[in-house]
């Protein structure tokens, strides 16, 4: 029997969807859209926020920064062969940088979704469980 770190590290738990289509992009075409590791999401929430101070009178300053571009290029993947459709990734954010918004942003969420960000603890651990199989105790 396999120990549990390698029952973890075979665990095929990074939700996918299929048959996403994007007509204006490309008619007819169906995307495989995945939700992201851990540390890729976790990188890219690390990446959102930048706070600098600027002195004591006016106190912390806050920049926020949009990734996107960055997260659906990870995320976009051939439905029919499973490779990214952007390898390249600076490539990938360049080209859907000028992209509708609204496609991009619909892409993200969906990624969002897919890597379990906006659930509580509960029910990730829920879902996990589910996921994992039955037979395990």
């Amino acid at each position: 029997m396999a120990s549990l770190k390698d029952q973890i590290r075979a665990a095929q738990d990074i939700k996918h969807q299929d048959d996403v289509e994007i007509p204006e992009w490309v008619p007819g075409a169906r995307f495989r859209v995945c939700g992201l590791p851990s540390g890729d999401w976790e990188a890219y929430q690390n990446s959102l926020t930048k706070m600098t101070r600027r002195d004591e009178a006016t106190g912390i300053e806050m920049s926020l920064r949009s990734r996107k571009a960055e997260i659906v290029a990870k995320a976009l993947r051939d439905q029919e062969t499973g490779e990214l459709v952007f390898p390249d990734l600076r490539e990938g954010i360049s080209i859907l940088s000028k992209r509708s918004a609204g496609i991009v942003n619909g892409l993200f969420e969906l990624v969002r979704h897919l890597s379990g960000d906006g659930k509580d603890f509960t029910q990730k651990v829920k879902d996990a469980e589910a996921d994992f199989g039955d037979g395990q105790s």
